[in-house]
């Protein structure tokens, strides 16, 4: 499966790395992750692996609308208003959960950074919302 170079390029965006950062990361030749831009295609590898480089400690909206999050999800916020990933993520759950978000959320911070700010913050979150999460993840991994 490939997947079109215009979402890598907005995922390595919203982490803020480059691609040179991402090509040492994943232990591959500069030259290759340069050449998926010609060809319009990345490996579904390569996304996997830049899921698993750790996000920033903040986030804006505007860096996930980037990455292919819907607007529509974030009608309410200032875009450009840095805010704690875990707090991000337990709010935009509380008003817009869904297994689209889950799965985006996942792609952008990581699992264990979308797990751990449900339960950092399970207080102020249901039970129902934490369960449903978690079966999305983990259903999502036994599909994958």
């Amino acid at each position: 499966m490939k997947i079109d170079h215009s979402l890598f390029e907005s995922m390595l965006n919203a982490k803020e790395i480059n691609k040179k950062t991402f090509a040492q990361y994943a232990q591959i030749p500069y030259y290759t992750v340069a050449g998926w831009k010609k060809s319009g295609k990345v490996p579904a590898y390569a996304m996997v692996l830049l899921q698993n480089i750790p996000s920033p400690k903040t986030v804006t909206a505007k860096q996930l609308i980037d990455a292919g999050m819907p607007r529509a999800i974030f009608w309410n916020n200032d875009l450009s208003k840095a805010v704690p990933n875990d707090i991000f993520i337990v709010s935009t759950l509380k008003r817009a959960y869904n297994d689209f978000v889950v799965k985006k959320f996942i792609e952008f911070f990581g699992e264990d950074t979308v797990l751990a700010a449900l339960m950092k913050h399970r207080d102020r979150l249901s039970d129902k919302l934490i369960q449903s999460v978690m079966t999305h993840t983990h259903d999502t991994l036994a599909s994958a």
